[in-house]
């Protein structure tokens, strides 16, 4: 697996942060998301089991197509959204996350990663939208995360996190975007290789009032 950075696509509102090779000739694409997406998040979320539905969106149904096309302009709000893309025989969405403005400033985030493709990638893109909140002056991004979705706080863990609330069976937390990513310890894998699956997460809430 080779990563190599991107410059922004011919297209203004599809810039592309990173390509990386995979075995067989295919490419996985992250960029940030299109009203084309629609579709390829509808798809993505259609295909997660009933347990990682729910660990996404607190509900097992599926979300409606005014959600997935607001997720899909997620920028004409203030927000920001990135998609990764696997380009092979076919197109296939594999992996979304990014963050909706609140009131306060902050933000709230979510993101969710295809079973399969869950190793690397869902550090990569906790770690891309943190640094887009940084750059865009979005002080923090808070998330409601169910206590029994272990990947996803073993995910915000490693990124370090603040306990803004704890009830029974949720916990909201806050990222200080400014704040850099830990140091690994001695021995830890470095960014961008792949990791063993329970590293990684399905989902956390979606933003609150979407």
């Amino acid at each position: 697996m080779t990563l190599a950075h991107a410059e922004y696509g011919a297209d203004a509102a599809e810039r592309v942060l990173d390509i990386v090779s995979l075995s067989g000739g295919r490419t996985l694409t992250v960029r940030t998301v299109t009203e084309a997406d629609v579709e390829g998040l509808d798809a993505l979320f259609e295909g997660l089991s009933e347990d990682d539905r729910y660990y996404r969106f607190f509900d097992l149904s599926h979300p409606g197509r005014k959600f997935l096309e607001q997720m899909a302009r997620a920028e004409d709000e203030g927000g920001y959204r990135l998609v990764a893309v696997v380009a092979g025989a076919e197109n296939k969405l594999v992996a979304e996350a990014g963050y909706a403005l609140l009131p306060d400033g902050n933000g709230e985030f979510a993101l969710t990663v295809a079973g399969g493709w869950r190793g690397w990638l869902g550090p990569y893109l906790l770690d891309a939208i943190v640094a887009a909140a940084a750059s865009r002056g979005v002080p923090n991004l808070q998330a409601d995360i169910l206590v029994s979705n272990i990947r996803m706080l073993a995910l915000v863990s490693n990124r370090g996190y603040a306990t803004l609330d704890r009830e029974a069976s949720q916990v909201r937390v806050a990222i200080d975007a400014a704040r850099p990513r830990p140091r690994p310890r001695s021995g830890a894998a470095p960014a961008m290789v792949r990791l063993p699956p329970a590293a990684v997460t399905g989902a956390c809430a979606p933003p609150r009032g979407r």
